[in-house]
């Protein structure tokens, strides 16, 4: 099996890569190796390698600059997208895209998103992430799209650990504040990457929301981040108004694997043990 990952350098997609290159040919292209909003680029890569599978974690993720200058957003989540699905149109390459628990919107104040609710994205981030996965349905052969979100893992180097950098941050100081408000999923990349590779070998297609069981708060999360790491740093909560924010995102990210409970295919732990797990990992 030929596996193509893009984003290489995120967390998800450098964690996809060291547990695929054990088992799979893969070839794994960041944003040095692959420019997708090239099509010259794209074409070459795909038209070489020839995969079997594209999995695609590339994206443009910074919520709030997307918000002042939506262009590059677009640029990268929709026609980097489109660049990748019309270089694989002649091939049945299953087309993997990783999406967002976010473009659900402010339908639910606390209630957890399935599936079957209605997308209404509320900033440009999701918005182009949404008209991603709508390219991906018109247009793939066989697809996959994954919503997920709150996504924690990889090595303390990389920009995107929410954990390590909330570990600096208790290191450095006796209180963290904490939004008791804001609603979400911490999960596992390694997880997400074990369910992946489970849908893979299951011959899945479909939409799917894909996270850690158990929705909790933000302020929850962090909390239960510092007590793991046995730091001496209260964690306080302060309401989201005190952390402004350009995009206005929703208060409620918080999912449900409802798609793949229903067809037996969800092997995604409790986040909590998880979390345990791979701060284990750390030897901090």
């Amino acid at each position: 099996m030929k596996i193509l990952i893009t984003g290489a350098a995120g967390i998800l997609g450098k964690t996809l890569t060291e547990l695929f290159s054990e088992k799979y040919s893969v070839l794994s292209c960041d944003r040095n190796t692959l420019d997708i909003t090239s099509r010259v680029q794209v074409r070459k890569i795909t038209q070489q390698f020839c995969p079997d599978i594209l999995i695609h974690t590339a994206a443009f993720t910074n919520v709030e600059k997307a918000e002042e200058s939506p262009e590059d957003a677009f640029a990268i989540n929709i026609y980097g997208t489109l660049n990748l699905l019309e270089s694989i149109q002649m091939s049945n390459c299953l087309f993997i895209y990783i999406s967002s628990t976010g473009i659900y919107g402010f339908a639910k104040e606390k209630m957890p998103y399935t599936e079957f609710d209605a997308v209404v994205p509320t900033t440009q981030y999701h918005r182009s992430k949404y008209e991603g996965e709508l390219l991906i349905q018109r247009h793939a052969h066989r697809f996959l799209i994954l919503r997920t979100g709150w996504l924690f893992g990889g090595d303390i180097h990389q920009r995107k650990n929410f954990v390590y950098r909330r570990y600096l941050e208790a290191k450095s100081k006796t209180i963290l504040f904490a939004d008791p408000i804001q609603r979400g999923n911490p999960t596992y990349v390694l997880d997400l990457s074990r369910q992946i590779e489970h849908l893979i070998l299951n011959e899945v297609i479909g939409t799917y929301n894909c996270v850690s069981a158990e929705p909790v708060t933000r302020l929850e999360y962090i909390q239960e981040i510092i007590s793991n790491l046995g730091l001496n740093c209260e964690v306080r909560s302060i309401e989201g108004n005190k952390f402004p924010r350009i995009a206005p995102v929703s208060s409620n990210e918080s999912a449900l694997n409802y798609g793949l409970d229903m067809r037996g295919l969800n092997i995604m732990p409790n986040w909590k043990s998880s979390l345990k797990m791979y701060i284990n990992t750390l030897a901090l």
